[in-house]
């Protein structure tokens, strides 16, 4: 027994990605007109992230056959890259196709909101995932477990530090090259220098930035 997505939650996973295959090193859309003018032509699929039957990519036992075909385990693809992703799914991964989820949906949000140039938001994320992974992954657990906190401090697990409100603390110790991380996320104005010249200093984080890690 195949737990299949029903076609309404098909139509949802296509059109939070604007019909787009959400691969961020793909982006090939997937529909556009067919010869007959009241047909169109669709080359996307929506993809399991965790498969729909055991024994198939990426299976996650401890789900149930509801939760296998509701939208949050499902990933709008190309019909090539759903083939590449269900032939490798030790290296396209739970964690993978999920990233590429939230980097495809946050770039056709920040479209609708007239951003002029969504695909270099994607693979500006592409990019900032690539290039700071564990960074990345301690804020969006920190996100999850706070939402509604903005701030964030770099510190030494040496120091003595006693912050007047909620922040989210990083270590150097913990994160390599951390300055330099948070410079460049500072570069492309996801994050703000509070207390230019403070030490230790302060960030906050954008709403954008923050959208992007789902919260």
């Amino acid at each position: 027994m195949r737990d299949d997505f029903p076609l309404p939650i098909k139509e949802v996973l296509a059109k939070r990605v604007s019909s787009r295959c959400s691969n961020p090193a793909c982006r090939k859309p997937t529909s556009g007109p067919q010869e007959d003018s009241a047909k169109a032509v669709n080359i996307g699929v929506a993809a399991h992230i965790t498969s729909a039957a055991e024994g198939g990519p990426r299976y996650n036992a401890a789900l149930s056959g509801e939760e296998r075909k509701a939208a949050p385990n499902g990933i709008w693809l190309c019909q090539s890259c759903g083939k590449l992703v269900d032939n490798d799914d030790v290296r396209y991964t739970v964690e993978m196709l999920q990233r590429w989820k939230t980097i495809s949906e946050t770039a056709a949000l920040r479209a609708l909101e007239s951003n002029p140039h969504p695909e270099d938001e994607e693979l500006l994320f592409l990019r900032l995932e690539q290039l700071m992974p564990d960074l990345l992954e301690a804020i969006r657990q920190d996100l999850a477990a706070h939402p509604l906190v903005r701030e964030c401090v770099p510190l030494k697990k040496i120091w003595t530090y006693y912050p007047g409100t909620e922040q989210f603390m990083y270590y150097y110790e913990d994160v390599p090259q951390l300055d330099s991380k948070l410079r460049i996320l500072e570069n492309y104005n996801l994050i703000r220098d509070l207390y230019m010249g403070d030490d230790p200093k302060h960030y906050v984080f954008t709403e954008g930035f923050v959208r992007y890690f789902g919260v």
